[in-house]
């Protein structure tokens, strides 16, 4: 997979675009449906804030408007954040009492020490479960986005990142195995924290009191938050994300340079004034580091709300979302009232579940915010070019990792040899299955073990995975793809 990671490149295309003024509007589809625009302000109804209003089992409308899908976004969002029927409330803003931190609908995702799946499905936690790593593509290990980097807030301190996913992954795993696409309901969640400090007024925040993983009397306060949820119009999941309102200002220009947690007050200033040379030097850059304290790492959304003026229906887009997040924000009280401080930041879905996501680049058939980046999530990811003539093939978008097959061509395909969930695939194999993993045409026994197992570059795609070839092979689809069976 190819990706788009040269820091002057990258600073080079957005200084090209830091002219433009990004923003604002776009309509929907659903799988085959006409398209309208939203007649009237995209609201939220008051019945959702007056308990746990459930995760919508699809989206409603036959999601005929854009505001049909931020309806089942911010609808999803309420009820993974609302407290458990059988717990306390108190403290207000404490996450483990939220729908989302019960392991019983949703388990964690666990690593062994070597970075391998562990066994995530037994009902116990003794592998890994907050990452550091910024990591993205093929790895079993999953942290922010950038290949191994990790980004440190003003204070200094690293942030962290755990997943989780609905309990349906384990129990359904060998018929979901056997299936072409994900039942609808299975959910995949992804969560950002910062270490907070008194500097920090922690009522602005989800907290996490002394998580396993963190040094003693730690607390960790929400910052980032995607989730991707499959429905059965959308078999490609519906992938949204949420940031904190202080984690970084939008790169055009941000309205104040004080109190962000990712942004100097030197380098927000420098985005104020226009100083490209200052904005090139200290901005959207990470690198690995072994360590839990660093330099900070100085961050700015590069395109608000995940969308490019130029973008199809742009307009629309933009002040669905902006529409939704004053609606639900103006509602929000009581336990809920901490999410006042977090916006979504917007969605991102297909409009022909027939078809590809994308091919060779190509994002026709997707809709809703089409540059989608969480900044302390995808730091390093949020130059996402959608032309195909220059983009090499890969659109850096939630579908240009996680890419969906149309219902024409994934015949040859189950949900272990497709790209859709990385997850699923690091769930199986911890519990000690095996997986089919995609490794292109092989004609031959002799390339069967070229492919499947191959320690030399380019490796096989087993060892790549971290797994051990099971001798099993098969083709899904003559002189186009085959399969490797993969263990660990």
């Amino acid at each position: 997979m190819k990706y788009i990671n040269q820091t002057n490149i990258k600073w080079q295309k957005y200084l090209s675009i830091f002219a433009y003024s990004l923003i604002l509007v776009l309509p929907a589809h659903q799988a085959v449906s006409k398209p309208t625009h939203s007649s009237t302000q995209c609201t939220a109804p008051a019945n959702w804030f007056t308990g746990d209003p459930g995760i919508p089992s699809e989206v409603p409308n036959n999601g005929d408007t854009f505001c049909d899908f931020y309806h089942f976004t911010w609808q999803s969002f309420i009820s993974l954040m609302s407290t458990y029927k059988s717990t306390p409330t108190s403290p207000e803003n404490n996450a483990q009492n939220r729908n989302f931190s019960n392991t019983q609908d949703y388990p964690v995702y666990e690593l062994n020490t070597d970075g391998t799946p562990a066994n995530s499905c037994d009902g116990q936690i003794s592998g890994i479960t907050l990452k550091n790593a910024l990591a993205k593509g093929d790895s079993f290990i999953h942290g922010e986005a950038g290949g191994g980097d990790v980004i440190f807030d003003q204070a200094g301190n690293i942030a962290y990142y755990d997943m989780r996913f609905s309990r349906n992954m384990c129990d359904d795993a060998q018929s979901i195995k056997d299936s072409t696409n994900f039942p609808g309901g299975t959910t995949e969640l992804k969560t950002a924290w910062k270490v907070l400090t008194q500097s920090d007024n922690t009522a602005d925040y989800l907290v996490w009191k002394n998580p396993i993983g963190t040094p003693n009397n730690t607390t960790l306060g929400l910052i980032g938050f995607h989730f991707a949820i499959a429905t059965p119009d959308h078999p490609e999941f519906i992938w949204a994300t949420f940031e904190h309102n202080k984690n970084a200002p939008d790169c055009d220009k941000p309205s104040t340079n004080k109190g962000w947690s990712f942004i100097s007050e030197s380098c927000s200033t420098a985005l104020q004034t226009g100083n490209n040379k200052s904005i090139a030097k200290c901005l959207n850059q990470a690198k690995p580091n072994d360590e839990l304290t660093g330099v900070p790492t100085e961050i700015c959304r590069v395109y608000p709300y995940g969308t490019d003026s130029s973008d199809s229906n742009a307009k629309e887009n933009v002040s669905d979302i902006v529409a939704m997040n004053q609606s639900v924000h103006s509602q929000l009280d009581g336990a809920m009232s901490v999410f006042k401080n977090y916006f979504n930041v917007g969605a991102i879905w297909v409009h022909d579940i027939n078809d590809d996501s994308s091919v060779n680049g190509d994002v026709t058939n997707q809709r809703g915010s089409l540059r989608l980046a969480n900044t302390v999530a995808e730091t390093t990811f949020q130059w996402v070019d959608t032309n195909p003539k220059t983009n090499g093939g890969f659109a850096s978008n939630c579908f240009g990792c996680h890419s969906y097959a149309g219902e024409k061509t994934n015949k040859n395909k189950n949900t272990t040899s497709g790209q859709l969930s990385h997850i699923f695939n690091n769930i199986v194999v911890g519990t000690g299955s095996c997986v089919d993993v995609q490794a292109g045409p092989i004609e031959s026994q002799q390339g069967a073990v070229k492919k499947c197992s191959s320690n030399a570059q380019p490796k096989g795609v087993c060892p790549n995975l971290g797994l051990t070839w099971n001798g099993q092979w098969t083709t899904t689809k003559d002189g186009e793809m085959s399969v490797c069976g993969c263990c660990q």
